[in-house]
């Protein structure tokens, strides 16, 4: 009877991990109606703010920022700030301005669960791991509709929309310009591939004394993240160019991790190296820095 048991849960686990994998990314669809609309709009002396909404998956408004330059008879390349774990959109009325005055828009989505759309009451143990998954899963089709949207608009060139990811909007990123090829290139910032590993042997992990810790943490990439592996699907992104940008003394990933992702990447790529963690050592002069480079990588890649 326990073998019996055994082999059915093993069954349920299986069906069920391929059930999850096979409706990882669905829901994209370039003919769902965007209905936008423009909530709000201000302005500074380097540029206009909007904020902006438009349909991600059915009956799902995406609430987002838009800064954009002045000039309205010619259009302007842009780029896709897809924001890290703990961030929202806010994020990018902290770092638009540069991006502007050179030239670029750049639209930032609120991520499902977070800012504007973070439930009301707080989600825990399994239903938080549902939550994520879904979130990670929206992030690439909302990233699509993100495109969807900025090429709906007169004052953006199509062909110049540059994806830019940073930390887990860098490994999801690689799937959404995996999938979407309207992305003309890609800034892949603080990410990193090999999921596993990346979960066990960053910094935080390799500390804990806990024993059971790194098994778990494998079972949760098994089930909830093995679709968004960015070795599985980084090479798809190859000819267009790609900028990966990382920290020599990153806490949360490590080395080995983001060498497997830039191996793994076709060309033509490039990657710079900045002497400080993932969250730690950013002083204002690092980060003008790190912005200051993929300023001048766009400019002479897009």
């Amino acid at each position: 009877m326990l073998l019996l048991f055994a082999v059915t849960v093993i069954i349920t686990l299986a069906v069920l991990k391929t059930w999850l994998d096979a409706r990882f990314f669905e829901g994209y669809d370039p003919g769902l109606p965007l209905l936008s609309e423009v909530r709000e709009t201000s302005s500074v002396d380097w540029g206009i703010r909007e904020k902006i909404a438009f349909q991600g998956l059915p009956g799902q408004m995406v609430p987002a920022l838009y800064h954009h330059p002045r000039a309205a008879t010619a259009t302007h390349p842009c780029l896709v700030l897809v924001y890290g774990i703990g961030q929202d959109m806010r994020f990018l009325d902290e770092v638009a301005e540069p991006y502007v005055r050179a030239g670029w828009g750049i639209l930032c989505f609120e991520q499902l669960g977070r800012g504007e759309r973070k439930p009301v009451q707080p989600v825990r143990g399994l239903s938080s791991l549902l939550e994520f998954k879904q979130r990670i899963s929206q992030m690439v089709v909302e990233a699509r509709r993100a495109v969807d949207y900025l090429a709906s608009r007169q004052d953006v060139d199509p062909k110049r929309i540059t994806l830019f990811g940073i930390s887990l909007g860098a490994i999801m990123g690689t799937s959404a310009l995996a999938f979407e090829d309207r992305f003309s290139s890609g800034i892949l910032m603080w990410g990193g591939g090999d999921l596993p590993k990346l979960l066990t042997e960053n910094k935080y992990t390799r500390q804990t004394e806990q024993p059971y810790l790194k098994p778990l943490l494998r079972l949760v990439n098994m089930f909830f993240l093995s679709q968004a592996e960015p070795l599985r699907s980084i090479h798809h992104i190859s000819p267009r160019p790609l900028l990966f940008q990382n920290a020599l003394h990153d806490e949360i990933i490590p080395k080995v991790c983001t060498e497997a992702y830039f191996e793994k990447a076709g060309t033509p790529k490039e990657i710079l190296w900045y002497d400080c963690g993932h969250e730690t050592g950013l002083s204002r002069e690092l980060i003008l820095k790190i912005i200051d480079d993929q300023i001048l990588w766009l400019k002479q890649t897009v």
